[in-house]
């Protein structure tokens, strides 16, 4: 099974589109932007695997929306997003570590300097 769905471009008038696959309980998706086209996970497939409305260009695809999230349900896609998710909230708190680290010592090399390395 296939469903195309219009998605809305941040960057041209005309719409992407987005090509989900439901073949032998595996799901796959392709887009036409730049960053789907070479295989990344791009900002309109994320938002049409996770029945995002906004993204439609044409509000008359949300029964195509919803036959496509019926499939993403019956997916491993759930998992692997709530893998993601906590790989960015990792990823958040390593960069606020690294900042806290880099002002510490940006404040102890400024007191060094007025107190004479």
């Amino acid at each position: 099974m296939e469903a195309k769905i219009l998605a809305k471009s941040s960057s041209q008038p005309e719409p992407y589109s987005v090509v989900v696959k439901w073949n032998n309980n595996k799901l796959s998706a392709l887009c036409s932007c730049p960053a789907g086209e070479i295989g990344q996970l791009c900002k309109h497939k994320y938002a049409v695997l996770s029945n995002d409305r906004d993204i439609l260009y044409d509000k008359k695809q949300s029964e195509q929306l919803n036959k496509i999230f019926e499939w993403v349900q019956l997916s491993s896609f759930p998992s692997l997003l709530s893998e993601l998710e906590q790989a960015e909230e990792e990823k958040d708190e390593a960069i606020e570590k690294a900042k806290k680290k880099y002002s510490t010592v940006k404040h102890k090399i400024a007191r060094l300097l007025s107190e004479g390395v």
